[in-house]
């Protein structure tokens, strides 16, 4: 659906997935995924209060619908440019659907991200939708639990995987870069001592990601309720996305910095 196809009622200029590059069978993949495995599970969300829902995904619900179907539409903005529209579609002939369409700045983001945010959120409306979670939102915790210290010893190269190359650029860049990154990106809190510096990320309602990296390297860590709540592979699938976003607009930023792909 492009921006000319929308209805009067829904006038955001969005694309789809298929739209980034390499997006065709990341597309195709998603809509596997809702159509077969989480169908059922999606189902469910026919009975939750969509602004409780949309407050656990640190999203807004929005005016518009561009079918008579859609029972809801949800934004949701992780950080600059990132905008993705998450609708609810109960067809009376074709079942249970979720349509997913990123504002067209969207595109400024590579593909794989794009496709791993919209994997990530599908995954958590179905575990809504079948019960696994409620809409308590109590939001994030008091504490911040280190990655190493709660997921189990064998998820340890998780951790390894998200970072990966990337601490070549984090043992490079500046505070003062990763404060100006965090300004352009719209979202997170940047702290600095004398040991190190931080970010900090509202991920979900009721997720925040600390990002902190001083002497002896990166550390990565969850706030106390989101680390008891969500798995892990989830936690480090959102950890791998922030940090792509901050490396990109590091590099945007200081263009001195390691170029390890045509994003970062």
């Amino acid at each position: 659906m492009t921006g000319a196809q929308t209805s009067e009622d829904f006038s955001y200029d969005v694309v789809t997935l298929g739209e980034f590059e390499a997006g065709g069978g990341r597309e195709a993949q998603v809509r596997q995924y809702i159509r077969k495995k989480y169908r059922d599970d999606l189902a469910g969300l026919a009975v939750l209060n969509p602004a409780a829902l949309a407050g656990l995904f640190r999203g807004e619900l929005v005016a518009g619908r561009p079918y008579a179907s859609i029972k809801w539409v949800m934004r949701v903005i992780p950080f600059r440019p990132l905008e993705i529209f998450l609708l609810f579609d109960q067809d009376p002939e074709f079942g249970t659907d979720i349509r997913i369409f990123f504002a067209r700045k969207s595109l400024a983001v590579p593909g794989e991200d794009a496709f791993v945010f919209a994997w990530d959120y599908v995954a958590l409306l179905a575990r809504y939708g079948r019960g696994t979670f409620s809409l308590n939102n109590p939001g994030p915790g008091p504490e911040w639990r280190p990655f190493q210290e709660f997921a189990a010893k064998d998820l340890g190269p998780l951790q390894d995987v998200t970072l990966g190359a990337r601490e070549e650029i984090l043992e490079k860049v500046t505070p003062e870069v990763v404060e100006v990154a965090l300004r352009r990106m719209d979202c997170g809190i940047f702290a600095q001592t004398a040991d190190f510096w931080e970010a900090v990320w509202p991920v979900l309602g009721d997720l925040s990601f600390r990002l902190r990296y001083g002497s002896g390297g990166a550390e990565m860590s969850f706030d106390s309720h989101g680390a008891r709540k969500y798995v892990p592979e989830f936690l480090m699938s959102f950890a791998w996305l922030y940090i792509n976003g901050l490396l990109r607009e590091c590099r945007q930023v200081d263009d001195s910095l390691p170029k390890l792909s045509r994003y970062f």
